[in-house]
């Protein structure tokens, strides 16, 4: 049965984490700040030395080539990103990234001609340091001028990042792709439900999407003191009982959906107040738009019931959403195939996180897999694959490609 080379893979994982490394086990490399830069360079050479080709596209996406003989007019992409966090984890988005290019690689060292030519994708900042998923949004035409002037950096800090690439923000809006055939990601969990369960491979069905509000109650002000308790129309109370209510709500009708208030802000903000207004960050995310209709549908209510409750009144102001991406059925089942090829056990799963393929999904099948992480630990430095696991994906890959080429041939 074909398999990559395990050494070079556990290598390249060591080598490329001292890239960006900081001093408590972690990688720090912002997208097209020098330690990315570096580690770009470092992907350049690793594919250099494979034989296979080296594309640069106007969005700073790298890509490993191995062409079909003749070269086919469309593609197999697969991949992930190399960009980090600050003081992340190196394997989340990186380890994608070394299994697409092993699988490339392995067939090219094998002579295995692809009838379909094959990438493997660097994509340029995931991770948000200047937009989120940015270079697979301009592959998949979904980049637009004002996406520049919502960028995390000013406009001469990005126009330095992109120089030192060389790209601009002309070629990132003519870095659309119409010769994608299909796409898979290998990413690590980033949770516990394959460790939990002791599963080798998670199949995701689709990607979440996610909606967020701004949520203000607001109640009266008092003094601390001498208001009586029985009496008052306390913001923060509100709030705190609504945070309660949707916690209970969405664990009981929703799971596996999620809700988060992750920002709360009372005014006036002093201890011997009554607070008078309160602001809530609210999130929550699902699989299908038809869930999180009705799950907007019930926390409105639960909004309108705990404001009432204290004496409150409560807006709500949503903000633009995430939409669900639904995965390939056809690149699922290429990934189950080739996990059953390889004795690896599998279930279905969604994705919590953004990734990638969401973006892709909208111009070619498309799905990913995860791999286990122990403890669930993501965008940390403690995060964690075992060595097993990561061969495992790697093998997977690579069958999963040779599943797809088939299929696509």
């Amino acid at each position: 049965m074909l398999k990559g080379n395990e050494a070079r893979l556990l290598s390249d994982i060591r080598e490329l984490s001292r890239i960006g490394a900081t001093a408590d086990g972690g990688v720090s490399r912002q997208a097209l700040t020098a330690a990315d830069i570096e580690a770009r360079r470092w992907y350049q050479a690793r594919i250099a030395e494979a034989g296979l080709d080296y594309a640069l596209d106007g969005a700073g996406n790298q890509s490993a080539i191995l062409f079909s003989d003749p070269p086919s007019e469309k593609r197999i992409l697969a991949g992930s990103h190399l960009d980090s966090v600050p003081n992340g984890g190196r394997y989340d988005g990186s380890l994608g990234v070394l299994v697409a290019l092993e699988a490339l690689r392995t067939l090219k060292e094998n002579d295995i001609a692809p009838p379909v030519t094959l990438e493997a994708v660097n994509f340029t900042d995931e991770e948000s340091a200047i937009m989120g998923l940015m270079g697979s949004k301009a592959v998949a035409g979904q980049l637009i001028e004002t996406d520049f002037e919502r960028s995390r950096v000013d406009g001469a800090e990005l126009t330095r990042r992109f120089d030192a690439i060389g790209i601009s923000r002309e070629s990132m809006l003519g870095a659309a792709r119409d010769d994608v055939l299909a796409w898979v990601e290998l990413h690590i969990e980033q949770g516990t439900r394959l460790e939990s369960a002791g599963i080798d491979i998670g199949v995701v069905n689709a990607i979440v999407g996610i909606r967020s509000v701004h949520v203000t109650f607001r109640g009266e002000a008092a003094h601390a003191g001498a208001k009586p308790m029985d009496r008052r129309r306390d913001a923060l109370w509100g709030a705190a009982t609504f945070v309660l209510r949707a916690r209970e709500h969405v664990m009981r009708h929703y799971s596996p959906g999620v809700c988060n208030v992750g920002i709360i802000n009372a005014q006036p903000g002093a201890f011997n107040i009554v607070p008078a207004e309160v602001y809530c960050a609210l999130e929550y995310r699902h699989g299908s738009d038809d869930e999180m209709d009705m799950m907007r549908a019930d926390l409105y209510r639960l909004l309108d019931e705990c404001a009432a409750k204290h004496g409150l009144s409560v807006t709500y102001e949503k903000t633009p959403a995430v939409i669900p991406a639904a995965m390939s059925e056809s690149v699922m089942r290429a990934i189950e195939r080739g996990a059953d090829t390889l004795g690896l056990s599998h279930k279905r799963m969604l994705s919590f996180a953004g990734h990638d393929t969401q973006n892709m999904a909208k111009i070619a099948p498309a799905a990913m897999y995860f791999v286990p992480s122990v403890a669930g630990v993501s965008h940390n430095p403690n995060e964690f694959t075992c060595d097993a696991d990561c061969v495992n994906g790697a093998n997977l890959m690579l069958h999963v490609l040779l599943e797809l080429v088939k299929e696509c041939a």
